[in-house]
């Protein structure tokens, strides 16, 4: 069987960054496995070369071949070693035509063509693209940073932290802030495939390995008492404590490691329903009851209840819980998958799961029938992270009338 040049440049960019981290390329027990992938490599862009030249003479324009070819002058630069005077040549070509494409080319390979170039030429575009939000740093919020890896911008981020790592080594606030972002995302991501965490791994790590110094633990205090915690709890980094309703409490939480930490907060406490109000953090759910009769509703009829929802970032393990009224049942009574979410319905509830529940705005539409009259709650509606459970909104309850 061929080799796969798109494989091989995966491979051989993870090995070499490896090296570059523990500073041992030319002892690396791995060096033969990659002299021979830069060997297959060469032997690729020499044949590609060879026919856009081809094709140049017949007079059609040359345009940068792909993000591939990109990837593998980038693991040249970052390996450090001397490309034969046939391959430089090779590579002398494409680089030309990647100082031309800066318009065409996404965040990704803008980050990355900096460092084939050795040169600031895109990284004032890249801070120009870049979005600044308190709290989550400093990221791409564009469909010029793509999803790879499954849904993730995980590869991007990385290739942008490197080059201001590389280029602009000064810049450590720009640096600490793109940094924050990736830290924040994994905060409600799972990242299922070892490629996201590599490459996070190696944005955090790379140059900077007293990251890993053991740092003390933030204090939690209630009215200036710690809290006191068990050996269970305290592994997971989980408190529990019970207050008394009775006057107020104050919670501080004392922080003298350095670098970025999170935490939130729970109170659970009874209310009535109707007493409930629309609440939200990073994640928002609207509910509407809708109705193809005027009101007043009647036994018998069809209504439709329709929920936005509204992420304010990437979410993965995403659980909408729609209460609903008693008089209430479900068109649809069996579960399954729907356009992307598994649906549930309960005796009191329907609840919808999400995989992954992407940045933005997204629709649940679902059928009911009225099947008996009088006066009724539908209580609340919450949508929930259960990876970070802390992000959660919840809608009130809706009061319905029903008529014979």
């Amino acid at each position: 069987m061929d080799g796969s040049f798109y494989m091989t440049v995966e491979i051989s960019e993870l090995l070499v960054r490896l090296n570059q981290m523990t500073a041992q390329s030319q002892t690396s027990n791995l060096k033969p496995q990659i002299d021979k992938s830069f060997s297959f490599m060469d032997k690729e862009i020499l044949e590609l070369v060879a026919e856009m030249k081809k094709q140049e003479k017949k007079g059609i324009k040359q345009t940068f071949p792909s993000h591939k070819a990109l990837q593998y002058l980038y693991i040249y630069t970052l390996d450090g070693r001397k490309p034969s005077a046939k391959v430089s040549e090779a590579q002398n070509y494409l680089k030309k035509l990647l100082k031309k494409e800066g318009r065409n080319l996404t965040i990704y390979d803008k980050a990355m063509a900096c460092i084939v170039l050795n040169s600031g030429l895109f990284l004032k575009s890249l801070h120009e693209w870049s979005t600044y939000k308190e709290g989550m740093g400093r990221y791409y919020d564009t469909p010029r940073a793509g999803y790879s890896w499954r849904d993730y911008r995980i590869p991007t981020q990385v290739a942008v932290i490197e080059a201001y790592q590389r280029l602009l080594p000064s810049d450590q606030k720009s640096i600490r802030e793109l940094q924050q972002w990736l830290l924040q995302e994994k905060r409600t991501q799972a990242w299922d495939t070892p490629i996201n965490s590599v490459n996070a791994i190696y944005a955090f790590l790379n140059g900077n390995e007293q990251a890993l110094t053991p740092q003390p633990k933030t204090q939690l205090k209630i009215d200036g008492q710690p809290l006191e915690t068990s050996e269970a709890t305290a592994a997971i980094g989980y408190v529990k404590t019970a207050l008394s309703a009775e006057g107020k409490k104050e919670f501080t939480a004392e922080k003298t490691s350095t670098g970025t930490s999170w935490g939130a907060v729970y109170a659970q406490f009874m209310q009535d329903t109707k007493d409930i109000q629309d609440q939200s953090s990073e994640i928002s759910v609207k509910r509407e009851v809708l109705t193809s009769h005027p009101s007043p509703l009647k036994v018998g009829q069809r209504i439709k209840v329709r929920l936005t929802i509204e992420a304010q970032r990437d979410l993965d393990f995403v659980e909408v819980i729609d209460r609903r009224a008693a008089c209430m049942e479900p068109v649809n009574q069996l579960s399954g998958y729907h356009y992307g979410y598994y649906c549930a319905p309960k005796d009191n509830a329907t609840h919808f799961f999400f995989d992954v529940l992407r940045k933005g705005k997204h629709v649940i539409e679902t059928e009911y029938y009225i099947d008996r009259a009088g006066t009724y709650e539908t209580g609340t509606c919450t949508v929930q992270c259960a990876y970070a459970p802390e992000f959660r909104g919840t809608t009130h309850s809706v009061t319905l009338k029903i008529e014979n």
